[in-house]
């Protein structure tokens, strides 16, 4: 496992299968998952690739988030996609996002992810 935005080069030809995700934020992935996508979109058009994200938003449509996460080539070349649910971190957010969080009333202490989305995305990547 490769943390995206901590790595300047990742040499991804002496991999088979990769596997990218990240959380969304206001509607969109991190800005260096997105860019790692898009800088090696070539080389990963070439691989097994599997795409998730995590959200705490359950009414949101998990196949649109999947497509402003990542680039249209990528998402249709991927062999699986998943949408795993999510939890609110108050520890990691900054002050204005803590506001906007009450604000919104969407402040949950429990997690809401879907272990079984997990583990058919899993059972999807095995499988290839």
């Amino acid at each position: 496992m490769i943390r995206i935005s901590r790595r300047r080069r990742l040499n991804l030809q002496e991999y088979q299968n990769i596997i990218i995700g990240g959380s969304i934020h206001e509607g969109m992935i991190q800005r260096s998952v997105f860019k790692f996508c898009e800088n090696n979109l070539e080389v990963l058009l070439q691989k097994q690739v599997g795409l998730f994200v995590c959200c705490m938003d359950s009414d949101a449509n998990e196949q649109e988030l999947i497509q402003r996460a990542f680039p249209e080539k990528l998402v249709d070349n991927a062999l699986a996609s998943g949408f795993f649910g999510g939890e609110l971190n108050i520890k990691k957010m900054n002050l204005l996002q803590k506001i906007m969080t009450r604000k919104a009333a969407r402040l949950q202490k429990e997690p809401d992810i879907d272990f079984q989305k997990i583990l058919d995305f899993a059972q999807k990547i095995q499988e290839l």
